[in-house]
Formats: C-alpha cells, structure tokens, sequence
C-alpha cells in the first residue's frame, strides 16, 4: 500500500484501469480438477518487503499480507465493507459510535481471537517505536501521530469492543479491512487468522504458503500458494508463457502488446481497475484565465481513446476516462463527459478572443511526458492555439505554491473509497487540492458524505460533490489506470481491483 500522502503524477506508474470483469478462459494446457485449483503458483517482481500489519505499505505485501491477516471486516467483489473478524455491529449516536461484536475466530497460533487484540495491535501501530508509516489512518479515531494515545476504543468483554468517534466518518468500515487495522496473535505476531498461513519465506527468492485449517470461514479450494520472486521482466513472462506460473503481472507496455498480438494469448490477458485516476486541472488563482466557455472548450479538443491508444500502448496500461473517480473506487459513473469536438472547442475559444498560447505544466515522470505530448498535439490541432509543455522537477512544490495554471495531475488512492481522493483533491486547503477549489456545494457534498449513516447514501453525497467539478470541468478527466495481469488457461479468477486485485480462495 501506497502511503496516504503520495500523490502519484511523478512516482513510477504500475498503472493503470479498465473496468472488465474476465471471464472464464476455456481449459487448456495443464488439467485442473473440476474442483478447481489445489495449487496456485504467482510470479512477483518484487518481494514483500514486510508482512507486519503495522508497517505494511507496498502493493506486494499488502496482497500477501490480505491472505495472512483480517481486520473487523473485509471489502466484498464490490468494494463494500462486510463482516469479517467481526460478525455484525450497531452503529448509534449519529455514527459516531460504532460496538463490533466478534465471532469465535482463531489465530494460526491456535489462540482465539480477542477484542483485546484490537487494543493492542493498534496501540502498538501508534508506539513511536515501532515506527509505523500508517498512523494516518486511525484518523478517525481522533489520533494520527506516533505516541497519540488511542482513547477512542473501548474493550466491552473479550468479544465485544466499542470506538467513539469525535465525529461521523463513513470511511472507517472500509479502513477497518486494510492495515494497519489487522489483528494478530499479541504473543505470535506473525500469526494472522486468514485463510492461509506463511510455511516459510526465502527474502528475494520465494514465499510458500498453506491453508490455515481452523480459517473460521469456507475452506479455500486453493490450498497451496507459491510466490517466487522475479524482478527481470523479460524471464517473468518467459516463466508465465513457459507454465511455470499461474498469474503475472507488472511488465511494461511494449511486452503486453507484443504479448496480446498471439490471438492465442487473448483469454489470458485481465484488464485490472486500479484506483489511480489522471486529469488536467485548472488552478483557481494562477488560472483564472480559464473561464467556463473555455475549460469546456480544451475538454472538446481531446480524444480520450486516442490518449491512452498512443501515449499508454494500445490502451494496455490505462482505460478513458468515464468520471473521475477511477472504476477501481466505489461511487464511480459512467458520466457523460464533453465529447470531442474540434469544431466547438476552436470556435469557442476564437469567439472568447482567447489567447494564442496554451501553457501546459506536468511532472518530469516518462509517462506523463508522452501524454502531454499528445495532448500538445490534440489541443494544438483542435483550438488552433500553440500549446507550450512545461515539464516541472518539483511539480508538487509548484502546484502548492500556484504557479501553475493548466496541469496535468494523479492521484493513486490508498483505500479504495471516494473520500480518499476527493478530500484530498477537492476539499477546500487540502494539502493536494491544486486546483485551489472553493466551492461551497462540493464541501457540503463532501461533509455529507463523510457523515452519511449508510454505504448508499455515502456514496451518492460523494458523486454529488465530484459531479459540481466534472460538469464546471474544473477536472477534466483523462484516463484510469489499469494494472494488467496474466492468468493461465483454465483458471477463474474474480477481479475486485482497487488496492487488492483479487484473493487467492477465490480462485476457480
């Protein structure tokens, strides 16, 4: 998992999102049981680099640590908190306060599943000591920094335990499902209650695993799990086409197209959602020049397909952008953004007299560079204007500072619900809200959300607000990401996207 705080125009984009849900692909190669998979082999490229709920923040050991490790709920195929460690729960004084009552669970250590666990998990979370980059997330709590003493939660009996929330937060059930809010044995802690435990790890070169036969849920199908580690993507693909692995992911446009031309390879290649959305942005201040007419006019000068098409290879790595709440979070629409339409975005702009030059700003980041360069052409050809780029080292410094009018940005969410990319997008004196957007509808959309009594009514406040944005095209969504993954014939696997793409006692 990515740290709440990155925002990600400039980091190394895995990207990257389509919003398919795959199908089976037809058997072939190696047989597998009716039953479905006994053994699953995976092919990383990169190695956990730890399975400690409290410093977990990296895609591969989420994902690993996911299958370890639960939380008072989990996130359903749609995204949505459901029970977990946690069989049902009350929710009272106007969603402040939350009582989980706790189902009879056990550690892989053999041990039962405490509601004292909570307490001293997450009060070991906060412990300066243990160093953990994840404190931000007890924020609903009322704590967020190392040393902040967690008073919020309260252990009613050993299956009962209760958080008192100084305000309303709708994002906590699905904050409850992600680390650092993981249980685990106090005296094993390396002992999770998930559907598999860890055999042994060999850093750099591989992990095994086994299903945990006291999971208190269904028996998982899969029952061994093997994970070697490959950082060179050429021998990753090799070792997928060769057999050698069931599912790989992480390989460069190039490959996936060179990959995809084989028609024999078409059933193995799984677009993922990922939770990563890129737009162009006005900054309210530095761009004041951009009126209404003329922010609608750049939107109807870009071809979103033709984007992803030539600066994102053959759309492998992002999907075109239909809202901009990416598919891969909760509360995404398929909107009906301004079309493209050349003719309306030059005679606007020639009616508005406005100027003859475009400047646009975004990130050094090599992916980011080929997209300007097509919208330089795109907005060039289509207003008539000479767009000037303007590739910035410290991009982020800039866009605090507003300097910078016309932009390019991203945002990867670390928790896959809405409230993690627009408050912090467009929250008014958000530390990332470049835009320098005040709006008093968005802020009352958002503190509805936020406050909502149900997952419904959460997300339909967060549509709201993102909706005032995208219809002022103050955001101008371009695409979503995507994170392809190769999956061997004869294998079912149920994508959910976000931040963990799928769960291995899932698989078919």
């Amino acid at each position: 998992m990515v740290v709440r705080a990155t925002c990600a125009a400039g980091l190394a984009l895995t990207l990257l999102a389509s919003s398919c849900t795959p199908a089976t692909p037809a058997p072939s190669g190696s047989p597998r049981s009716s039953g479905g998979a006994s053994h699953l082999q995976l092919i990383e490229a990169e190695d956990a680099q730890t399975l400690d709920p409290a410093l977990i923040d990296d895609p591969t050991s989420l994902a690993i640590g996911s299958e370890i490790f639960q939380g008072l709920t989990r996130l359903d195929q749609n995204q949505r908190p459901v029970p977990s460690l946690a069989d049902h729960w009350e929710i009272s004084d106007a969603g402040r306060t939350y009582t989980f009552h706790l189902r009879s669970a056990q550690y892989q250590s053999g041990a039962t599943v405490q509601a004292q666990d909570a307490l001293t998990a997450w009060t070991r979370a906060l412990a300066p000591g243990t160093a953990s980059p994840l404190t931000i997330f007890f924020s609903p709590l009322g704590v967020r920094y190392p040393g902040d003493s967690l008073s919020a939660l309260q252990v009613v009996d050993s299956k009962t335990l209760r958080l008192r929330l100084p305000q309303p937060n709708s994002e906590l059930l699905t904050l409850l499902a992600l680390p650092p809010y993981w249980l685990a044995d106090p005296k094993q802690p390396s002992s999770g209650s998930g559907p598999y435990r860890l055999d042994r790890w060999d850093h750099g070169r591989a992990l095994h695993l086994s299903a945990f036969d006291g999971y208190w849920g269904a028996r998982p199908s899969v029952r061994k799990v093997d994970i070697e580690i490959e950082p060179d993507n050429a021998k990753r693909l090799d070792r997928f086409t060769s057999g050698a692995a069931d599912v790989a992911h992480g390989f460069t446009g190039p490959q996936l197209l060179a990959f995809a031309r084989d028609p024999a390879h078409t059933a193995e290649l799984h677009k993922v959602p990922t939770a990563r959305t890129t737009w162009l942005g006005f900054n309210t201040s530095a761009g004041s020049g951009y009126g209404p007419p003329d922010r609608l006019a750049i939107a109807q000068a870009i071809d979103r397909s033709r984007l992803t098409d030539l600066a994102l290879f053959g759309s492998m790595l992002a999907a075109p952008a239909t809202d901009f709440l990416p598919p891969g979070v909760p509360g995404h629409l398929n909107r009906q953004l301004p079309g493209h339409d050349p003719v309306a975005a030059r005679a606007a702009l020639d009616q508005a007299s406005f100027p003859r030059t475009i400047d646009l700003y975004f990130s050094t980041n090599a992916t980011v560079g080929r997209v300007a360069a097509d919208l330089q052409d795109q907005i060039s050809s289509a207003t008539g204007r000479s767009v000037v780029l303007h590739p910035i080292g410290d991009f982020f410094n800039q866009a605090a500072l507003d300097k910078l009018p016309f932009f390019i940005d991203t945002w990867s969410a670390d928790v896959p619900y809405p409230s993690d990319i627009l408050e912090n997008v467009l929250r008014a004196n958000a530390q990332f809200n470049n835009l320098r957007l005040f709006d008093p509808e968005i802020e009352r959309g958002l503190d509805q959300g936020r406050a909502a009594a149900s997952w419904e009514a959460a997300l339909a406040a967060y549509q709201q607000a993102e909706g005032v944005a995208v219809t002022q095209n103050r955001v101008i969504p371009l695409y979503s990401g995507v994170e392809p993954y190769l999956v061997k014939p004869g294998l079912h696997i149920t994508f959910i996207g976000g931040t963990i793409a799928y769960r291995w006692e899932e698989v078919r």
